[in-house]
């Protein structure tokens, strides 16, 4: 079951979500985090359900939306967790298997991008196929043993960012600087920007998380 959750930050124009949804890109469930709502509805996604705590949408439009036949949940502004989880944990008790997480970037606020990446790292997405995206880039978490393929275009960035001190036995193939079973360590950036040298490259690790960013070079 797939479900997009739009965030309040910047979105993409709707043909690029329709690239990220694919040829076969319906949609079951629509989660929108607050004021992610107007956003959700500008890019032509009418929302199943919004939570938050209104802090960036207005009583008003939160009426509009329930006389639609929105379902608006408002959470206390006093809480443990971001409006995005909200919406997340909601996607995921509502039976969702693949999300699509868009508005999870820029805005005014740099804290909330960092949350948000941070949340592929939650134990409740362990089996979930999640995906942060913008309009040029998506983010997917990598977790030891295991594996993924980036679908892309030659010419495309590829980072891979790790989630702890140490990832381990960390293999590539159709990047254009290749890695081996070779270890990757916080810090130093050395997994930046490698170049895509066909339309997919693949990427393994033995054991660690690992943020892999796949950003379309348009340029």
């Amino acid at each position: 079951m797939r479900a997009v959750i739009v965030a309040d930050g910047d979105v993409p124009t709707r043909v690029q979500l329709e690239r990220m949804l694919g040829t076969g890109g319906d949609v079951a469930l629509v989660v929108a985090a607050d004021g992610g709502a107007a956003k959700a509805i500008a890019l032509g996604l009418t929302p199943d359900v919004v939570v938050g705590d209104q802090d960036s949408l207005a009583p008003e439009a939160a009426e509009q939306l329930r006389a639609d036949g929105v379902e608006v949940l408002v959470h206390p502004a006093a809480k443990n967790e971001s409006d995005t989880e909200l919406a997340l944990r909601e996607a995921i008790d509502r039976g969702a298997t693949e999300l699509l997480v868009i508005g999870a970037f820029g805005g005014t606020r740099i804290e909330h991008t960092v949350a948000n990446l941070l949340l592929l790292a939650s134990p409740q997405l362990r089996a979930v196929d999640t995906r942060l995206a913008d309009g040029s880039s998506e983010v997917r978490l990598l977790e030891g043993a295991g594996s993924l393929t980036v679908n892309g275009a030659r010419g495309d960035f590829v980072s891979l960012h790790p989630l702890e001190p140490r990832v381990e036995g960390v293999t590539t193939e159709g990047l254009e600087y290749s890695l081996a079973d070779e270890p990757l360590l916080q810090g130093p950036a050395r997994g930046l920007s490698n170049v895509m040298t066909g339309d997919a490259a693949t990427i393994s690790v033995r054991s660690g998380r690992l943020l892999v960013v796949h950003t379309r070079n348009e340029t």
